[in-house]
């Protein structure tokens, strides 16, 4: 769906704007009860006992986080995933390399997080967490987290009348707090960039 009045240059050839220019053509209630948001605000990610337990190749990995990660398709900028990514996280330290080209379900769940976080955070913000993480969580635990957060922050973002889901760890700490206020500027962005391309903004651009 998209607005039916062009996106006014913002340069000083631009003609003048008018009032009828910056009245809403198509309001973010309408956004929010569109096919994008409503599989957004009722969307399950995987924990990590539901990652494949079997080694498998880069294609392979890829294919399964783009699954998942599906319906933030309209929100994401640039690539989500590329065998060149994986191979830069690799030799950035980002990632563990794989033992015989095979990958296993804790580089699925990483490259996961990495994904989502990388939507709003440098990469070497990113490592810092990692590295926070490590000292604190074992893999599964803080992956089965940043899932949980990510579903209560993007349901909320996405939904008409949701409330703000309370913490779920069992003890809020400075690394979950860390999580969740990334997984919340995640879902903040998504519905930003998601809500301009349901008006046809980069039609225009």
């Amino acid at each position: 769906m998209n607005a039916s009045k062009s996106v006014i240059p913002m340069n000083e050839h631009g003609r003048a704007i008018t009032q009828d220019d910056i009245a809403p053509t198509i309001l973010p209630d309408a956004y929010l009860t569109s096919e994008t948001a409503q599989a957004l605000a009722t969307c399950k990610m995987p924990r990590f006992d539901e990652l494949p337990t079997v080694g498998l190749y880069r294609d392979q990995v890829i294919g399964i986080i783009e699954q998942a990660l599906k319906p933030f398709a309209p929100c994401i900028e640039g690539d989500l995933l590329t065998p060149s990514m994986v191979n830069n996280y690799v030799k950035a330290g980002l990632l563990a390399a794989p033992v015989k080209k095979l990958y296993n379900r804790e580089h699925v769940a990483r490259l996961m997080v990495i994904c989502i976080f990388k939507q709003v955070l440098s990469m070497q913000a990113i490592s810092t967490l990692f590295t926070i993480q490590r000292m604190t969580y074992l893999a599964d635990v803080a992956f089965d987290y940043a899932m949980t957060e990510l579903e209560h922050a993007v349901h909320t973002a996405f939904s008409l009348d949701a409330l703000p889901q309370p913490d779920s760890a069992s003890r809020v700490t400075r690394e979950s707090l860390l999580v969740r206020n990334a997984v919340t500027a995640f879902a903040t962005k998504a519905y930003l960039v998601g809500y301009l391309h349901f008006i046809g903004f980069e039609e225009h651009a």
